[in-house]
């Protein structure tokens, strides 16, 4: 209800109209004024001179002055009432206070004797675990203690275990197989620790472990025994440090040729392979060899022996021949080749030489004219039927040409 009535005032307090603020001088109204200078009429005053200008301006002050006393007593009113809310509301949270105050005094009183009992418990268990803690390092310290000592006997009674086996290593080894009492060291523990501080600690355990350790036994009885086994050693070990030098020597020698083969062998291995590629070398000369032969054979075979074989001379002496042999000899049923008709027209022709050297020389003068001119007037009648031929081929394809129809007929 009061933030209702808060904020209704808060609305009312908004002015509409915003006026300038008041000025601090004294406000003068129409009351005061010139007899003078003014005269009443219709209960205004008015200038003598009847200024229209000067009397707006009047008017518009009176207007402005009324306004703004107006406003101020709006404002007086608003502050008044927002002055009486807020007293309501401070007697209210004054009132509510006094029952708050009035409920935790009552509230105290009840339970203050519960908070010093609870109090005085804490206080007791706050000294009791002071106590106990007090307790606690006492019981670590001494913990502490008895860990320090027993792990100094611990290790005083490995070393002298180590001791103990490092003698009957050192001793024969007869004399380790007929004892055979060696204590493993790794394994061994006297005590072991648990973090659990009020673990009780088995007494019988420890001393089941300290009675299960063997009873000393040793082979050196002085330390003079020891020693001499010492030296011994020592002189076995120069003895070893000679024969390994005289092995390392002959080792180094052996290393040494063994170097020497391995650098013949890559020398050899470096002959082989000159001669490998020098042979290589000959192989792809050899190759570029054959191919450049080949070339020229396939070119005396396209050029030269084409010619002696396919050309238009050796064709018509093939049939020159093939035609001698023929007509002189026999026909040539056996496939004879040019060179076979011509050895066999040879050895006619000697034949024939031979049997005309029997005869006469003017009548074989005279047959040769007869048959060299006959061979004329068969040339000439040749070439004459070969013309002959000819202009029948011409006339031939005249007579085909003139039964075949015109071009312009066919067009049209």
């Amino acid at each position: 209800m009061e933030k209702k009535l808060l904020k209704s005032c808060s609305k009312k307090s908004s002015p509409k109209l915003k006026l300038p603020p008041i000025e601090k001088s004294e406000v003068k109204t129409t009351l005061d004024i010139d007899p003078h200078f003014y005269s009443l009429v219709e209960n205004r005053p008015i200038r003598p001179n009847k200024s229209l200008h000067k009397y707006k301006h009047n008017i518009r002050n009176i207007a402005l002055k009324r306004t703004l006393y107006g406003f101020v007593t709006d404002e007086i009113l608003r502050i008044n009432r927002e002055i009486e809310t807020e007293r309501k509301i401070y007697n209210a949270t004054t009132e509510r206070f006094d029952e708050h105050k009035h409920s935790f005094d009552k509230f105290l009183d009840d339970d203050n004797n519960k908070t010093i009992v609870i109090m005085t418990k804490s206080d007791n268990l706050a000294k009791e675990l002071a106590n106990q803690t007090e307790e606690h390092k006492q019981v670590s310290f001494e913990l502490a203690t008895l860990k320090s000592k027993l792990q100094y006997i611990t290790e005083s009674l490995q070393i002298l275990l180590s001791f103990q086996g490092f003698l009957f290593n050192a001793a024969p080894i007869l004399w380790q197989e007929k004892e055979c009492k060696y204590i493993n060291m790794e394994n061994f523990e006297i005590i072991s620790m648990d973090s659990d501080i009020f673990c009780e600690i088995d007494k019988n355990v420890i001393s089941d472990r300290l009675s299960k350790l063997p009873p000393p036994s040793l082979y050196f009885k002085t330390p003079d025994q020891l020693l001499n086994v010492f030296n011994l050693l020592e002189k076995q070990n120069l003895n070893y440090l000679l024969v390994t030098e005289e092995l390392n020597m002959e080792k180094n020698k052996f290393v040494k040729s063994l170097g020497n083969l391995k650098k013949l062998l890559w020398m050899e291995l470096d002959y082989i392979r000159e001669k490998m590629r020098e042979i290589e070398e000959t192989i792809a000369w050899n190759e570029m060899r054959e191919i450049e032969l080949q070339r020229l054979f396939y070119k005396i075979l396209d050029d030269k022996l084409s010619y002696l074989v396919s050309s238009q001379t050796v064709l018509q002496i093939f049939n020159y021949v093939t035609f001698a042999y023929e007509q002189v000899i026999a026909p040539n049923d056996a496939n004879l080749s040019s060179l076979d008709m011509m050895m066999a027209l040879e050895r006619e022709y000697n034949d024939l030489m031979l049997d005309l050297s029997a005869f006469d020389l003017q009548v074989i003068k005279s047959i040769e004219k007869e048959t060299y001119e006959n061979e004329a007037k068969e040339t000439k009648r040749a070439k004459e039927a070969n013309k002959l031929l000819k202009d029948v081929d011409k006339l031939s394809k005249r007579l085909k040409s003139s039964y075949e129809p015109s071009r312009r007929v066919h067009d049209n």
